[in-house]
């Protein structure tokens, strides 16, 4: 009976990821929760979920509908569909973050589908301001776009991206494992999530087909651009740097000057 305890407790052990080198926070990725564990000293952080009811208008039309229903949107899939950690940072940076008006976030996407369509995050606008955004764990598929242009990034663990001015975007997991991301953004921003729900989504759907990906035009859109696939890189202008946690920059927070005040860096953003 010991070596059955001592194993299940083992198991429990190899469960729990450390995070700390790479995200600079100690924090730690429970993957039989799926959950986020913070064992430091930490400010308050606040924490949502949204829920698979709360992603419906969201979704795909073009999922399987599930046995005995005709409705795609009553696709089953993960509940919540993903979590959010807002403030996640710590009480000895707490009076330096605040003075600059940013705010250090987390957001955890598990692995799985919604119907036939990958799981992601419900999508929204922050006009006119910019977001700075890092892959701790997992693979993401960044969808951002505007009237004139959609683009789809990829990035890995330790990559950096910087969403644009003028830009919304959702982020969605097409691999199976789960998919953990942090962002700098200023407290000024406001999120609007309207054009993602009375469009049902983004302008492309990523659908699992066998062992493929199907990315389907959203029908609800009237126009919009074929999507253009663009790498990550380094920001060495905003000293932001692949081997480098964001987190890090809590040292020099003038750094993200640009997160705050766009307007002076139009430059930048013309190169993006």
């Amino acid at each position: 009976m010991n070596g059955i305890l001592k194993r299940k407790e083992f198991l429990n052990k190899i469960s729990v990821l450390d995070l700390q080198k790479m995200s600079d926070l100690p924090i730690f990725f429970d993957e039989k929760k799926m959950d986020l564990e913070f064992r430091g000293d930490f400010q308050f952080i606040k924490k949502s979920e949204r829920s698979l009811e709360e992603m419906r208008p969201y979704l795909s039309p073009y999922g399987k509908c599930p046995e005995g229903t005709k409705n795609p949107n009553a696709a089953k899939g993960p509940d919540p569909v993903y979590r959010v950690w807002r403030r996640a940072h710590l009480k000895q940076d707490d009076k330096k973050i605040k003075a600059v008006g940013l705010r250090y976030d987390l957001t955890l996407i598990p692995p799985g589908k919604i119907g036939d369509e990958f799981v992601k995050t419900a999508g929204h606008y922050h006009l006119p301001y910019p977001e700075a955004y890092e892959v701790l764990l997992g693979q993401a598929y960044f969808l951002i776009q505007s009237e004139s242009a959609v683009f789809l990034v990829e990035a890995g663990p330790g990559e950096k991206f910087i969403i644009p001015p003028g830009f919304g975007h959702n982020t969605i997991n097409v691999f199976n494992e789960p998919l953990l991301m942090a962002n700098w953004i200023s407290e000024k921003a406001e999120y609007d999530y309207e054009p993602y729900k009375n469009l049902h989504g983004a302008s492309y759907y990523f659908l699992k087909n066998n062992d493929l990906i199907d990315i389907i035009k959203n029908p609800n859109y009237d126009s919009f651009p074929e999507i253009k696939k663009i790498r990550t890189r380094e920001y060495s202008e905003f000293g932001i740097f692949k081997n480098l946690p964001l987190y890090s920059l809590v040292n020099t927070l003038d750094k993200l000057k640009f997160l705050n005040h766009p307007e002076e860096f139009k430059g930048e953003w013309r190169n993006w």
